[in-house]
């Protein structure tokens, strides 16, 4: 499936291409940018309303007629993805009503703008092998990539054994409740009897690094003596 970015800003169109890397992607500019992509039929188009602004008399006309499919046998409309800043609100409302399928408002975060690019493309092309994307609190959990990022902490993004994922969606799944030693190891490792007495321990230590589950951070990860663990979330993260 073509992806498309409609874009006056090179910084933008930078973050855009790093996050669809490996689809084959086309770059446009203003209204008729929007005509181009449906010539192109472009499956998904993320549009950058600073490119529209200049056009707002047409924009809505413009982004009905890009949807509209030129052969009714080909498939379901394209999907359209708006970023908008705040003082926008007009046009972010035509657009949505013209048909727009979803939207960021500025200062756009990189985390939360991958996985609403995740989600759209999983919806229009769910052949294509989107990434398999899990959030879970304020995580986001790249299953293909075994990564995590953060959708507070923009700065996050580090990788994750099979093992480190498994547990730390587990923990944050029970968020508030102490997890015995025995329940971690079922859930996780299955019946391992051979299961060394730190392995739950270490991983535990380098999910709490890697997670950066601290307080400052919005979250306690701590040890129930003699029992087990247990993650307390405690507010949103101070930058």
């Amino acid at each position: 499936m073509k992806t498309g970015i409609l874009s006056s800003s090179a910084d933008c169109v930078a973050l855009l291409r790093q996050l669809l890397a490996g689809r084959d992607c086309a770059v446009y500019a203003g209204a008729e940018g929007l005509a181009m992509a449906r010539e192109d039929d472009v499956g998904l188009l993320v549009v950058d309303l600073d490119a529209l602004a200049p056009h707002a008399a047409e924009a809505g006309t413009a982004l009905r007629a890009f949807r509209a499919r030129r052969d009714g046998d080909e498939p379901a409309a394209p999907a359209v993805l708006l970023l908008a800043a705040p003082a926008q609100k007009e046009l972010l409302q035509e657009l949505r009503a013209a048909g727009a399928d979803d939207y960021l408002v500025k200062p756009i975060r990189r985390n939360e703008l991958a996985l609403r690019l995740a989600l759209l493309l999983r919806a229009a092309d769910p052949q294509a092998g989107a990434a398999r994307l899990v959030q879970a609190g304020t995580f986001v959990f790249d299953l293909d990539r075994m990564r995590v990022t953060s959708t507070e902490r923009p700065a996050l993004d580090v990788a994750l054994t099979q093992k480190e994922a498994e547990l730390a969606r587990l923990l944050l799944a029970h968020a508030g409740r102490p997890l015995s030693r025995a329940f971690i190891q079922e859930r996780i490792w299955g019946a391992e009897p051979e299961l060394p007495t730190r392995t739950i321990d270490t991983h535990v230590s380098r999910v709490r690094t890697k997670l950066g589950l601290k307080p400052e951070h919005g979250y306690r990860l701590a040890t129930v003596y003699g029992y087990g663990y247990q993650l307390e979330r405690l507010g949103p993260a101070s930058q």
